[in-house]
């Protein structure tokens, strides 16, 4: 696992949201008083127009310290971030998020036009004894082509396709020594499942494909295609349709971007950028403390013509927020490196 590829990609992604959020303050008439890489003691410093830099040890995120936020003294400044107007305030809040979603768009948009497109080849990894597929002829090794006449681009695709053809022969193309062949088997219930008895392997390929415009069009479509299922990722979470043991902590993130750095340069960047919106997507999340926590009271201010929620109470509630997040960060590292030494 090559660790300091990991380290990279982790501090590229929080360095762009963080210059998301440095760039709207300065552009909106806010004073940076500190730009920030990391928590807990400087590796290194250095100070440049009254703002502090920042390189810290811990890589687990970042910040901009902004004039008003941890500042009484400062209320009246007009360069002080509580008294720009409320538009400002909510752009250099979403600032971030917005950073990583284009950051993400942008490498995927290399990743097209360098590699190619990403296609899921599926293989047969294993036919179960006295199974549909077995009777049918399937066999271990056998690269998955068709199902029900749909081309097969994902795992999906045959799992949905088997559900739909209960009691019902189901007709798969598969790739057998360089030759197409047609068998034809019948899906059964067992349980609540429909199954043919398969367990499906694969593996992901680029192939170069397509004009520039087109590979960057792909890549906006990727990025909203990526967004969307990240979105519902959370939205399972939050339902407990996603147990606590299927989350990925900080450890978890640097061991499977370790692993796509040995792959190749390809599987590299698609990953990052996948890492890249599903922070985006957890930090517009409105929760306390992350940057969508902020944006509900930034909108309740303004749904209410200017009148404000305190101070305190919004400091009050960002702390419990803080309070939760590093315990649920504790708990899945905890989990993350017993998995590692397990495995």
């Amino acid at each position: 696992m090559n660790i300091a590829m990991a380290l990279l990609a982790l501090g590229f992604l929080i360095l762009i949201h963080e210059l998301g959020h440095y760039w709207a303050a300065r552009a909106t008439g806010v004073r940076v008083e500190e730009f920030a890489i990391g928590f807990g003691p400087a590796i290194i410093k250095h100070k440049r127009n009254g703002i502090l830099y920042r390189l810290n040890w811990v890589p687990l995120g970042g910040y901009v310290r902004m004039l008003g936020e941890d500042n009484p003294e400062a209320a009246s400044a007009p360069d002080n971030f509580n008294n720009r107007p409320v538009a400002a305030r909510i752009l250099v809040i979403v600032a971030g998020v917005i950073m990583n979603m284009l950051g993400a768009f942008l490498i995927l948009t290399l990743l097209f036009n360098m590699y190619g497109r990403m296609e899921t080849k599926v293989y047969v990894h294993e036919v179960m004894p006295d199974s549909p597929a077995a009777a049918a002829g399937m066999k271990a090794g056998d690269q998955l082509l068709t199902v029900g006449g749909r081309d097969i681009t994902s795992f999906g695709t045959f799992t949905e396709e088997v559900k739909k053809h209960e009691n019902k022969p189901l007709p798969i193309e598969v790739l057998r020594d360089g030759k197409t062949v047609t068998v034809k088997p019948i899906p059964t219930r067992k349980g609540e499942q429909v199954l043919v008895g398969v367990v499906q392997g694969g593996q992901n390929v680029f192939v170069k494909q397509g004009t520039f415009v087109e590979n960057t069009a792909y890549a906006f479509q990727q990025t909203g295609t990526l967004t969307m299922m990240t979105f519902d990722g959370f939205k399972q979470l939050v339902t407990g349709n996603v147990a606590l043991k299927d989350i990925g902590g900080p450890v978890e993130i640097v061991r499977i971007t370790g692993q796509a750095s040995e792959t190749g340069a390809p599987q590299y960047m698609y990953v990052v950028a996948l890492l890249s919106i599903n922070l985006a997507v957890l930090n517009i999340m409105p929760f306390p403390a992350l940057d969508g926590g902020r944006l509900v009271f930034l909108l309740l201010e303004w749904v209410r013509r200017g009148k404000r929620i305190s101070m305190e109470r919004e400091a009050s509630i960002n702390f419990v927020g803080i309070l939760l997040l590093l315990t649920l960060m504790v708990v899945v590292t905890f989990k993350d490196v017993f998995n590692l030494f397990a495995k």
